[in-house]
C-alpha cells in the first residue's frame, strides 16, 4: 500500500439508472460509447431517515433500461444487523430484499476525487482492514485514476472464476479504472463445487459468501463456520472504511451511508465464469446499481438452446426469487462457442433479463437487450479492442470518457 499527494480534482455528477470451472484466457478483441447524463445536486445529506439531498436527475445511458432522469429525495435510515448494530451493518438500509421496490440511497456528499492524475493502486489484506476475519484471509486490492475526463462515481466490484478467492481487478476492473471508476477486488471464497444437482444449493452457498453467514452445510461448507467479517459485504464495507483512511482523497467513502454501511445503490457487481453468477445473485440481495456478467450466470443444467424445453431441469432457485435489484439493471454476455452457452441462456430466460437473445455484432446499443451473444468462447469479454463498445454500453460509460484518459 502506499500514501497518496492530494492535489486538486474536479467533481462531476452523473445520474445512471456461476459457473464452476476453469477459466481460459480472455478473448482479445472495437469503439464505441454509451452516454449517461447530468445531474444537479440540491439540498444535503442524511443517512439517518431524515429528509436528505434531492437529486434531479439527467437523462440515462444507453444501455440502462428504465434508467434516466429521476428525482430520489431522503436519504435512509440506520441500517440493523441480526444483532442490532447499525455501526457493523454491511448491507444497509437499502439492501432489504424488497423485490425491487425501494429507491436508491443518496451520497451523502458530493464525489470528492482530488488525488494526482495518475492510476493509485493499494494491495492489502482483509486481516488489515478488519481484524475479525477467521476465514479466507486473503489479497484485496483498490484502484483509481483520476485521469479520466471525467470521475463517474461508480464502484466496480469484479469476481473472477472457479478457485479466485483472493480479490482482483480483471479485465473489467482494469478497463472501467480508465473510465472514472473506482474498481475494488475483495476477496471472495470461490472455491466451492455447485454442481450437485440441488436446486437450493446454488442460492444457498453464494448468500453464505456474500453474508458471512451459513445458510448451507453442504459440501465445502460442511466444515466453515462463517462470520459476516468473512462475507463479501462486510468485506466491502471494511475496505471502504479502511481505504478511505488511507487515501481521503480519493474519496472511497463516497459510497458508504452516513452509518457507515455500503451504499449500494452505486455500485456494481461483476464477474466471469463462477463469479458471473455470484454477480446476478448478490445483486439479488442488495439493491445494486448494476449487476453484469461475462461468460454467465449458469447455476443450471440446460443442454438445449431451445430455452423453454429446458424446463424441468436442475436450476438454481435463486434465479426466480424476488430481487432487491430493478430487473432493468442486470446484463449478461455469453459466447456462442461456450460449452455453457445454453446454460447462459437459460439462467437469463429465467431470470427474465430485459430483451431477446442479441449478437454482438448488431452493435450498440443492440436492440436495447441486456442478454448479449458473442462468436467466442468461455470469456471475459471487455478490453480495448474487440468489446469496447460492447463495454462502454454495459457499465453506461459516459461519452467523454468512452477512449480511457
Amino acid at each position: 500500500m502506499r500514501s497518496l499527494v492530494v492535489s486538486s480534482g474536479v467533481v462531476l455528477w452523473f445520474s445512471l439508472a456461476a459457473c464452476v470451472d476453469t477459466t481460459p484466457p480472455a478473448e482479445t478483441g472495437s469503439g464505441g460509447s454509451n452516454g449517461s447524463g447530468g445531474a444537479v445536486v440540491i439540498g444535503g445529506s442524511g443517512g439517518d431517515g431524515s429528509a436528505g439531498s434531492v437529486f434531479v436527475g439527467g437523462s440515462g445511458g444507453g444501455g440502462a433500461s428504465g434508467s434516466g432522469g429521476s428525482v430520489v429525495a431522503g436519504s435512509g435510515g440506520s441500517a440493523v444487523t441480526d444483532a442490532g448494530a447499525s455501526t457493523d451493518s454491511a448491507i444497509g438500509n437499502d439492501g432489504a430484499s424488497d423485490g425491487g421496490t425501494g429507491v436508491d440511497q443518496p451520497p451523502t456528499h458530493p464525489l470528492n476525487v482530488t488525488a494526482t492524475k495518475t492510476r493509485h493502486t493499494h494491495n492489502f489484506r482483509s486481516k488489515d482492514a478488519d481484524p475479525g476475519v477467521t476465514f479466507n484471509d486473503n489479497t484485496e486490492i483498490a484502484t483509481v485514476d483520476p485521469s479520466s475526463h471525467t470521475m463517474v462515481g461508480k464502484l466496480i466490484l469484479p469476481f473472477g472464476g472457479l478457485g479466485t478467492d483472493n480479490g482482483i481487478t480483471g479485465p473489467v476492473g482494469d478497463f472501467l479504472v480508465r473510465r472514472g471508476y473506482h474498481v475494488l477486488g475483495v476477496a471472495a471464497f470461490q472455491n466451492y463445487n455447485v454442481v450437485i444437482g440441488d436446486p437450493a444449493f446454488y442460492g444457498d452457498a453464494r448468500r453464505s459468501v456474500f453474508e458471512g453467514k451459513n445458510y448451507t452445510h453442504k459440501n465445502e461448507f460442511a466444515t466453515i463456520n462463517l462470520t459476516p467479517s468473512d462475507g463479501v459485504a462486510m468485506r466491502v464495507q471494511k475496505a471502504l472504511q479502511y481505504l478511505q483512511k488511507l487515501a481521503p482523497e480519493e474519496d472511497w467513502g463516497y459510497f458508504l451511508n452516513a452509518d457507515g454501511s455500503v451504499r449500494w445503490s452505486d455500485v456494481a457487481f461483476t464477474g466471469q465464469s463462477h463469479g458471473a453468477s455470484n454477480a446476478p445473485r448478490f445483486a439479488k440481495l442488495v439493491r445494486a446499481w448494476r449487476a453484469v456478467s461475462f461468460a454467465g450466470p449458469r447455476d443450471n443444467e440446460c443442454n438445449s438452446l431451445n430455452t423453454p424445453s429446458c424446463e424441468g431441469v436442475v436450476t438454481a432457485t435463486w434465479l426466480t426469487e424476488p430481487s432487491a435489484t430493478p430487473m432493468d439493471r442486470y446484463y449478461g454476455v455469453t459466447g456462442n462457442q461456450d460449452a455453457q452457452h445454453p446454460q447462459h441462456l437459460f439462467a437469463m430466460y429465467k431470470a427474465n433479463y430485459v430483451g431477446q437473445p442479441v449478437n454482438v455484432t448488431t452493435g450498440a446499443p443492440y436492440s436495447n437487450s441486456h442478454r448479449i451473444i458473442t462468436d467466442a468462447g468461455h470469456a471475459w469479454f471487455c478490453d480495448e479492442t474487440t468489446y469496447k463498445a460492447l463495454c462502454n454500453y454495459l457499465f453506461d460509460v459516459p461519452p467523454e470518457n468512452a477512449n480511457g484518459p
